[in-house]
């Protein structure tokens, strides 16, 4: 009886698994149709549905609910698209399925976008953001960033939308994502177009275009071109944007893609109208209505193929059930010696993936020690190493503040009394002058503003002694900053880490203005200077072991758990770009 209970046992988590498997096919089959065909992805998602209530899976269900909701949307069904939403969101939060609440909230966020419902947009999308970094899932935190940035493009807010676009842009290229960094250099480049910055705008859809001829894809690419040529238009240059929708137009005919090939020939028509080219735009509108009136009757011809289709896949179906029952009564007829022959071999199999199991996840456990204790003590090495440095700081500063600065202000004293009635003024002078020098040395390597101040305050004060010198325009831009509260070592690396770009920015940039921008996305925050010098090789630069400036700021923001991105080439000036997640607050 022992025995038969545990081969019972054993058979029903065979069943279930099997169960978990079509599941899991089912899901996979409406995520493959999710880009192509909306009636699918809702045929699918809801055989997925069913069968994840019917054994009790809810992580499966709450996935199928998801592209439910997806599928609905798509086809234009919003109020069922929402009912899915909601209905996945609760069956997430009944299992705090923190990566299924980072996805459902992103798509969220496109829905709500498309009904301009933009302060439930919002809410939804910063959601997403905080379930991004709590998962710490880079990938999707890139898409709901750049989500947020489509959300303020549309909502007209073009300054946040080009803030969400670069950061997106920077987890993107973190990640090597190369179809990302295409799509948000897409999006950047449209955000500064509409602040009439049309020089950024055709670098950053240029890029867009490079990055897709470099993977290969030429519809992207020809996209690209026929968005160059919009930049062109909007600059109000008809001559310089002919030749990109020319180009256009060749590459869609090449990969038969009639809907941008008819936009393209509309776009061009207009250029000839702005230059007064009268019959080539006679021309160019002819063909517009030519291939549009084609594009229709294909679409009516597809349409009436796709019903047919569906016709025969209806009667295929029925066709499955019928051979489906009569499989079902041969396999009835099986003998029993052929089940348990079958069963022996399920528990063979079970027992060999259960000891896989166990040994891999002993061995996952001590790596994942292994690699905790390595991280600790890279952790401890570079807080003893950033706690020295601004200990020998404080220690200099004191020796110069104390001991020469004293000395100094006695020479001046003594020089002062001996010359009591026609002072050397001019020794006098380079005595002051020292002694100022002196100050704002010492001040710079122990700033007193970090002791009492907020890091907005403490690089308004250091910026204010470094405009004095007005070599450099310096300019600032605080975004949702007021009030933002760090403890004292994030403080003082971020402070740190400013104070090193400003100071190279000086040194060796000669740049004539500099910019400095703090945005508080109150998930992370982005800290962000560029200046329009000469720029610099960065490979080059640490190759040859002289960018040990730049290394120090990698060690302080690597330090606070933030990241560094750096993009220049000479003769382009230098961004620098600081992203730091914020802690999640309830």
């Amino acid at each position: 009886m022992k025995h038969a209970g545990i081969f019972v046992l054993l058979v029903l988590i065979n069943c279930i698994a099997a169960h978990a498997q079509t599941i899991r096919q089912l899901i996979d089959s409406a995520r493959f149709y999710k880009s192509t065909n909306y009636a699918k992805v809702i045929y699918f998602a809801a055989a997925a549905y069913k069968q994840a209530n019917t054994n009790k899976q809810p992580a499966f269900a709450g996935e199928s609910a998801l592209m439910l909701g997806a599928g609905n949307y798509l086809a234009g069904n919003y109020k069922d698209a929402l009912r899915w939403y909601f209905e996945a969101e609760k069956i997430y939060n009944s299992i705090d399925d923190k990566p299924g609440l980072a996805e459902l909230y992103g798509e969220m966020c496109v829905f709500y976008v498309k009904n301009k419902a933009f302060n439930d947009a919002d809410t939804v999308s910063k959601k997403a953001i905080s379930y991004s970094i709590a998962t710490k899932n880079i990938s999707q935190l890139a898409t709901s960033v750049n989500n947020r940035g489509v959300m303020f493009m549309d909502e007209g807010k073009t300054d946040s939308a080009i803030t969400s676009f670069r950061s997106s842009y920077s987890l993107y290229k973190k990640l090597k994502d190369k179809i990302g960094m295409a799509y948000s250099l897409d999006y950047l480049s449209s955000a500064l177009s509409e602040k009439g910055l049309y020089v950024k705008a055709l670098q950053a859809m240029n890029e867009s275009r490079q990055l897709r001829q470099g993977m290969g894809d030429k519809t992207g690419e020809a996209v690209a071109v026929n968005n160059i040529g919009e930049v062109y238009l909007k600059e109000k240059k008809p001559g310089e944007a002919t030749p990109y929708f020319i180009d256009a137009i060749a590459k869609a005919h090449a990969l038969n893609y009639p809907d941008l090939e008819i936009y393209s020939y509309g776009m061009l028509t207009q250029t000839y109208q702005q230059q007064g080219k009268y019959k080539e735009a006679y021309q160019a509108q002819t063909k517009y209505v030519e291939l549009n009136q084609k594009f229709e009757e294909a679409k009516n011809t597809r349409a009436l193929q796709e019903l047919q289709t569906r016709y025969e896949t209806a009667k295929k179906e029925q066709e499955n059930k019928s051979l489906k029952t009569e499989n079902n009564a041969q396999l009835i007829k099986l003998s029993r010696n052929r089940i348990g022959i079958y069963a022996l071999l399920t528990i063979t199999v079970l027992l060999a993936i259960l000891f896989y199991l166990l040994y891999n996840k002993n061995k996952l456990k001590q790596q994942a020690r292994f690699n905790e204790a390595m991280l600790s003590e890279q952790r401890l090495r570079a807080q003893g190493i950033l706690e020295a440095e601004e200990n020998e700081r404080r220690r200099l500063a004191m020796e110069l503040h104390d001991g020469v600065g004293q000395m100094l202000s006695a020479a001046r004293r003594q020089v002062e009394l001996k010359n009591i009635n026609g002072a050397d003024e001019e020794a006098l002078k380079m005595l002051d002058d020292s002694i100022t020098e002196l100050r704002g040395i010492s001040h710079s390597m122990v700033p007193p503003s970090i002791l009492n101040k907020n890091l907005k305050q403490a690089i308004e004060e250091f910026i204010g002694r470094m405009n004095n010198d007005g070599s450099i325009a310096i300019t600032i831009d605080w975004i949702n900053a007021d009030g933002l509260e760090l403890d004292k070592t994030t403080t003082l690396m971020l402070y740190r880490s400013m104070q090193e770009i400003i100071t190279n920015v000086f040194r060796h940039s000669r740049a004539t203005s500099v910019h400095i921008e703090l945005v508080n996305h109150n998930t992370h925050l982005t800290l962000m200077i560029y200046d329009d010098g000469v720029g610099f090789d960065k490979e080059k630069l640490l190759k040859t072991g002289k960018g040990l400036g730049l290394k120090n700021i990698q060690s302080r923001v690597a330090y606070i758990g933030g990241s560094l991105q750096i993009d220049t080439m000479p003769l382009k000036g230098v961004t620098y770009t600081i992203e730091l997640p914020l802690p999640v607050t309830s």
